[in-house]
């Protein structure tokens, strides 16, 4: 399943037209894995997907039968728009091996190749059967909750792509209540999204993880894109922008970058302050501890002026203090355990201070040189 962006004001989610609808089929050598539960839905769009590219065939063999010229015309059209296509387009000689080309550029609920062919051409009766087709895909995507598709392989790249083709867009949404059609929403606010061919590959775990391979040549202006638009995005749960290996928007970093010197120095006050009352607290504790210890002591001290029949009084007496010394020496050292923690953590938020503001200075300086490149 892929989003594929043919304009500006359209952008289709889509299955594979060649996929088949067992839980494991293979294609091109690539597992496809689908939902048991989702088979009948695929079956119903695949078979959809086939009796129209099937009605609409027969229209244009009927139209194109006889004329080289006019299959010519097709070619032409088509290696315009899918510069890719001019090798196999080139050894096809009838209307039915262009369409089977054709065919391969297709999905079962995107057949906008087809759509192109039939209004650049004037066939009315085709336009029809494909606008009925296309109702059917809106629907299937509006239904279909982007939950069923975690950890599956939506899309197969056959072809051998590069780190850098590799777009991911991390959401913060519940995968229960988000459907294709809301992924679809988001990339509609990238409105130059019909320059690029974008293919969503999967759908990850917990928040609504959108991987997607873009080609090489358009990567730098799909960055700028998303970058002028990320107040927008944000707003719509963004919270992780990704190219290849490296993060170019990060939400919690970006927060941090938007925190004042002031605001962070507030932070490490407030966890000073909170490491200091714990440190007097232990303090007051341990003097209390020496406390007893002493006078436990003055009275071991006294009891050998005791007459012997007051000896086992004294040291009944002695035990249930050292008993109690022994609590208070656990307490304490629990506390010390508590204090050490809280020193850690109060080095770990420090740390992890200095190294959010690196790493967003790092971003924005990214950020600009991209800009500077591009311009």
């Amino acid at each position: 399943m892929y989003i594929l962006e043919k304009r500006k004001s359209q952008i289709f989610l889509c299955a594979s037209s060649n996929s088949e609808f067992a839980e494991d089929s293979v294609i091109l050598g690539h597992k496809i894995l689908f939902p048991r539960d989702m088979r009948n839905e695929f079956k119903d769009m695949r078979v959809k997907f086939g009796s129209t590219f099937y009605d609409v065939r027969l229209l244009f063999s009927k139209k194109w039968s006889e004329s080289q010229s006019d299959i010519n015309n097709v070619k032409a059209l088509l290696i315009d728009i899918f510069p890719d296509l001019r090798a196999e387009l080139s050894v096809v000689k009838t209307i039915d091996g262009v369409l089977d080309v054709v065919k391969r550029k297709c999905s079962i609920i995107d057949i906008r190749p087809l759509e192109v062919l039939a209004q650049k051409f004037e066939v009315k009766e085709a336009e029809a059967i494909i606008r009925e087709h296309k109702e059917a895909a809106e629907e299937f995507c509006k239904s279909v909750s982007v939950n069923v598709f975690q950890d599956q392989t939506l899309q197969v790249i056959p072809t051998q792509h590069l780190l850098c083709e590799t777009i991911t867009f991390v959401l913060n949404w519940n995968p229960d209540e988000t459907t294709l059609q809301d992924i679809n929403d988001v990339l509609l606010e990238l409105k130059v999204l019909h320059k690029y061919q974008i293919k969503v590959v999967g759908v990850g775990t917990g928040s609504v993880i959108v991987t997607c391979y873009c080609p090489a040549e358009y990567t730098s202006s799909l960055i700028v894109t998303v970058l002028k638009k990320i107040e927008i995005l944000q707003e719509r749960g963004l919270t992780d922008f990704i190219v290849g290996n490296c993060t170019i928007w990060n939400n919690v970093a970006h927060e941090v970058s938007e925190m004042t010197n002031k605001e962070i120095d507030q932070i490490t006050k407030s966890t000073v302050i909170d490491y200091e009352d714990t440190e007097k607290e232990l303090r007051q504790q341990l003097a209390e501890k020496n406390r007893k210890i002493l006078e436990l002591q003055q009275e071991k001290q006294q009891a050998h002026l005791l007459p012997a029949e007051s000896n086992d009084e004294l040291n009944k007496k002695l035990e249930v203090q050292f008993a109690i010394g022994r609590r208070k020496t656990l307490e304490i050292e629990d506390l010390k355990a508590t204090v050490r923690q809280k020193e850690d953590k109060i080095i770990a938020i420090e740390k992890e201070l200095v190294s959010l503001r690196e790493l967003s200075e790092n971003q924005l300086q990214e950020i600009e040189q991209l800009k500077l490149k591009l311009n």
